[in-house]
């Protein structure tokens, strides 16, 4: 590339730098940040509850865009392991070490302090949290993004952790991941994989049609006359309808079969059956439950209960009630 032509790409690149770096101000105004005066101040914290994409992206971009400000992820699991990419695990295109990525990178790379523990409290007048490990970490701003959690309260046999075994959702990339690859891997010849998708709102909308999507494409050259049978509580595809009506039809006549209305009621994890509302019974070999899910903070407890023993205060929906804090799933 010649000088003459470098100049111009960075004259052409710097106002969108300008109106990037502006949109960042003016975001940071909003939140109540302002610029420090130039004499020394106490540093300022930001503790971040949950490492997911949300709650490690933000980590790393407050010490990036404002490296004077101290940063502490508080998150259970000691690796992150991403969600979007593990139908690709299904099909047999990734393993799951290929989406595993240790939190020592955010402390090595960007100065973020990992503390490996679960929140069990906010107190807000005092601005601190409280972990499972007796810590208390004060905080001068608190983002919390815990995730989800997953609710089976209205799917009959399905409350027991070993019929959760047999009947996995793998919507949390993980061990349930390698289980449902098992099960599909190991299918009878002409076998059934029959996908549950609950109602909207669900955390990754072209999940479960990418995931059937992904399970033909492993049946295909492996179990040619195997049936992916989708079964959608929504009256329709919920996002990229028109891409994966196409694919399905094009790529996989006859494997991949929708059916929308399709309300779960019960299931019988030891004999493999669904029993939906409008359709009845459904038979499969392999059965893939994804549960309806709600903020993981709305469901822990005492973590967000409205009050603690001591007095201590905290809501599934912290920018409600808390002036210091921001939430998101």
């Amino acid at each position: 590339m010649s000088a003459v032509r470098a100049g111009q790409e960075e004259r052409a690149i710097e106002p969108a730098r300008r109106s990037f770096l502006h949109a960042l101000v003016a975001i940071g105004l909003a939140a109540g940040i302002r610029p420090r005066p130039l004499r020394a101040a106490p540093r300022a914290t930001v503790v971040v509850v949950g490492g997911g994409f949300a709650g490690a992206t933000a980590a790393k971009y407050l010490r990036v865009w404002a490296p004077d400000v101290d940063v502490v992820l508080i998150e259970p699991s000691r690796e992150w392991i991403s969600c979007p990419l593990s139908n690709r695990v299904l099909a047999g295109s990734l393993s799951l070490r290929d989406l595993r990525r240790d939190y020592r990178q955010l402390a090595e790379r960007h100065g973020v302090k990992v503390v490996h523990a679960t929140v069990t409290q906010v107190d807000p007048a005092r601005r601190e949290v409280r972990t499972d490990q007796g810590e208390r970490i004060a905080y001068d701003r608190l983002i919390v993004a815990p995730g989800v959690d997953f609710v089976y309260d209205d799917i009959a046999g399905l409350q027991t952790e070993a019929a959760r075994a047999r009947v996995p959702h793998a919507w949390k990339a993980g061990p349930q991941t390698l289980l449902l690859r098992k099960q599909i891997a190991e299918l009878r010849a002409g076998g059934v994989v029959a996908i549950h998708i609950p109602k909207a709102p669900f955390r990754c909308p072209p999940g479960p049609y990418e995931r059937a999507s992904m399970v033909a494409a492993y049946l295909k050259t492996r179990n040619p006359k195997a049936k992916v049978l989708v079964l959608d509580a929504n009256p329709d595809i919920q996002s990229k309808k028109v891409l994966f009506s196409r694919v399905w039809s094009t790529r996989y006549p006859g494997m991949v079969e929708y059916v929308p209305n399709a309300d779960l009621k019960a299931v019988d994890a030891a004999g493999g059956v669904m029993q939906l509302d409008l359709q009845g019974p459904v038979k499969a070999d392999v059965l893939n439950v994804i549960p309806r899910s709600v903020p993981a903070a709305s469901r822990t407890r005492p973590a967000w209960s409205r009050q603690g023993k001591d007095g201590a205060e905290s809501t599934s929906s912290p920018t409600s009630r808390w002036p210091h804090a921001a939430s998101t799933c």
